[in-house]
């Protein structure tokens, strides 16, 4: 499927989410979600290891609104982001970050008739994403250097493993700008900029079967959204 399709059902997921104003619109919008992520064999239990980072703040929220506004707007609030974080999970694992970048690189070339660089922002994005397992593969490196060295990440007193991670950063940072360095000389010496006509190894086009997921999906959404 076209990634362009993807970002626009999660545009069309996350602004019905916010539409829907009763706890059975939010059940039905999960079990839409549940039922995308069976389909594309996307295990639910892994959308809820990879979203841990978030229930600290659903939690935050859930205890804030219930206290402010009763328990069915707390527990509303926090399903909705819970149902955003998931379903934007569900986008990178179902696509590549190069499909995405390229995604939004034509869904955003209008703009670049506006004199926006559209180009350089995509790439950006595109890089971001493929930097992420690698700043977490060179923080293990440089935290398994440093624990042979002495260091006390586990074991020890609050204050001192505080110290110890605080003496992370500077090599991380340093092995995360010479990366940087050799992918800038990298794309420099492949001449990145120099032709004004981007170019991709994605030829897939805008098909019948793309729109017509994209019309279903869109009216789905509306669906779950205008439950009274």
């Amino acid at each position: 499927m076209d990634a362009r399709v993807k970002i626009g059902l999660l545009v069309a997921y996350s602004v019905a989410l916010f539409c829907t104003e009763n706890l059975l619109g939010l059940g039905v919008a999960a079990a839409l979600l549940a039922a995308v992520a069976s389909v594309g064999d996307v295990p639910v239990a892994r959308l809820l290891r990879e979203g841990a980072f978030a229930y600290l703040i659903v939690g935050f929220l859930l205890v804030y609104n219930v206290a402010a506004s009763g328990w069915l707007a707390g527990i509303a609030v926090a399903l909705r982001l819970l149902l955003l974080v998931w379903a934007s999970l569900l986008l990178m694992t179902l696509s590549t970050p190069a499909e995405l970048s390229e995604a939004l690189r034509r869904l955003l070339s209008p703009l670049g008739c506006l004199g926006l660089p559209v180009r350089d922002f995509t790439m950006s994005l595109s890089i971001a994403l493929r930097f992420m397992p690698l700043l977490s593969e060179e923080l293990r490196a440089v935290r398994a250097a440093q624990a042979s060295r002495g260091a006390a990440f586990e074991g020890a007193g609050l204050v001192r493993r505080l110290r110890a991670y605080g003496g992370l950063m500077v090599p991380l940072f340093v092995g995360l700008f010479r990366r940087a360095d050799r992918l800038a000389s990298a794309m420099e010496a492949r001449c990145y900029g120099a032709s004004g006509i981007p170019t991709s190894l994605d030829g897939r086009r805008f098909a019948f079967g793309d729109g017509a997921t994209l019309l279903v999906g869109v009216v789905a959404c509306a669906a779950f959204a205008l439950i009274p």
